[in-house]
């Protein structure tokens, strides 16, 4: 460059020099603004993981199910950031012929509502292998947890559908004999209970179709007997009766059935045993049915013996 050249030129910056300086602090100062302003980092746990593979194709196994990922941006862009709303999908299916291949981990492969930036990925990569696809239909049992009260049992669970269809990798499926339900807890439940739950995949990339099931719960009160022996056994009959009534046996020995912690709290006076006398109008004997009022929720499991010999005569 020739010094006329350079003199030309030192003439142009020299010129509204402090002006020139005036706009390029200026400029610096909102590049420094925008920077800090976007600059604020935070990182993000345990946002799933989801593979696409081939026609065909299903996932046998990752290296990792989740992922952590460091986001950058400014503080409403992070206020923005929720795991729930945010996955990672990695499409491997144009590269379905390898069974096995570890694919690096990029911004774009993130779903999430925020602007914010992935920055870092823990792991940077992951390694997929995948299998041949094929389908089974299999039988639903029902998992339950949790205590029932004392003197409540569990009697049966039935499943509506009884089997669902599995899509999901051969060498997953090939061994399973049944597919199980997210747990059911049964805390508190004092009576039977229906309920629809999710078949649990259990950590398995595979697929349930339906993904939910209906499940019946019968649950029965744990049952007891108890002999209350030597009850009197009292007649029955119509009010101002100028007859008189014998009874043979005049005590019986009773058996009741029920909730153990019920018939524990049974007083004797409670129970009332009798025959019905209204009906017989002639002197004569009889041989009548022994009868018997219990507490509500308690049933006469045997009366010994279930017969009275009733004696009717005149005064």
């Amino acid at each position: 460059m020739s010094n006329g050249a350079l003199k030309r030129l030192w003439k142009g910056f020299s010129r509204n020099w402090i002006l020139k300086l005036l706009c390029l602090v200026l400029a610096f100062s909102v590049w420094q603004g925008v920077r800090e302003s976007t600059n604020f980092e935070v990182v993000v746990s345990g946002i799933p993981l989801r593979v696409t593979a081939g026609d065909g194709y299903a996932v046998l196994e990752t290296s990792s199910e989740v992922v952590s990922i460091r986001f950058r941006g400014s503080r409403e862009d992070l206020s923005f950031i929720s795991r729930d709303q945010m996955t990672v999908e990695l499409d491997i299916s144009e590269r379905s012929d390898r069974l096995r291949q570890t694919v690096t981990l990029m911004p774009h492969n993130v779903k999430t509502p925020s602007r914010a930036h992935a920055v870092r990925f823990y792991p940077p990569e992951v390694t997929v292998t995948i299998d041949r696809e094929v389908e089974r239909l299999l039988p639903v049992k029902a998992v339950l947890e949790g205590v029932l009260p004392e003197g409540i049992h569990f009697k049966k669970a039935v499943c509506a559908p009884a089997s669902v269809r599995l899509r999901g990798a051969e060498q997953l499926l090939l061994h399973l004999e049944q597919v199980r339900t997210v747990p059911i807890r049964l805390d508190g439940r004092v009576s039977s209970f229906n309920t629809h739950v999710a078949i649990s995949a259990n950590g398995h990339p595979w697929t349930a179709s339906p993904e939910r099931v209906s499940v019946e719960l019968k649950l029965v009160e744990q049952e007891a007997t108890r002999r209350i022996e030597n009850t009197p056994v009292r007649p029955l009959r119509v009010s101002g009766a100028s007859r008189m009534v014998q009874i043979r046996p005049e005590k019986v020995d009773i058996i009741l059935r029920g909730n153990s912690k019920r018939l524990e709290n049974i007083e004797v006076r409670d129970v009332v045993a009798y025959v019905d006398c209204t009906a017989l109008t002639n002197p004569a004997e009889y041989e009548v049915p022994i009868r018997i009022d219990v507490p509500l929720g308690v049933q006469v499991e045997k009366i010994e013996p279930p017969v009275a010999q009733v004696l009717i005569k005149n005064r």
